[in-house]
């Protein structure tokens, strides 16, 4: 049974901890998920989960909609993860660059395996990856976001592309 996300938010926003703790009960495994998929392990995802869950806490007055909590949830961890990546990222050199696009074929991997694989990923193709193939953002909203040029998301989509492909296919 779905819990009652209105009156979550609003004990939450009364500071009730049994509130918090269902609502973090409730919404940390999808919040998780989207912190593995940009973290380099679960080590690193579960700081980013629990710093994300703080800011939700400190931050949950501001929500409009309670029954949207799930959807803001999301979109706080996304933005907690990418302002990790854009302090722990390292410039990469744009020599070389593919400007064509790879296909992944994702279908005979296991949820486990694409995580795994990403997790193996430089940091800002991880971040570039997820952005755009899993956040739908454009590539002048990702350039945008992490302060840099739309050709260095291009060229950090077209290596995380391949390097997945390499990785997912070694691990057949």
């Amino acid at each position: 049974m779905e819990p009652d996300y209105t009156q979550l938010v609003e004990g939450c926003r009364r500071g009730d901890p049994h509130a918090q703790r269902a609502l973090y009960d409730a919404l940390s495994p999808m919040a998780l998920g989207v912190c593995m998929r940009y973290a380099r392990d679960r080590h690193t995802a579960q700081d980013l989960l629990q710093d994300g869950f703080i800011k939700v806490f400190e931050n949950i007055g501001r929500l409009k909609k309670p029954e949207s909590v799930g959807a803001w949830v999301y979109k706080v961890m996304v933005n907690r993860c990418v302002n990790h990546c854009k302090r722990h990222r390292s410039p990469l050199p744009l020599d070389e660059v593919a400007d064509t696009p790879v296909s992944l074929p994702l279908d005979p991997f296991a949820l486990e395996e694409v995580v795994g694989a990403l997790q193996q990923l430089p940091p800002q193709q991880r971040t570039v990856f997820n952005l755009v193939e899993v956040e739908d953002y454009s590539y002048s909203e990702v350039a945008a976001r992490l302060q840099c040029s739309e050709h260095t998301v291009r060229a950090n989509l077209s290596r995380a592309k391949s390097r997945l492909k390499e990785i997912l296919n070694r691990n057949k």
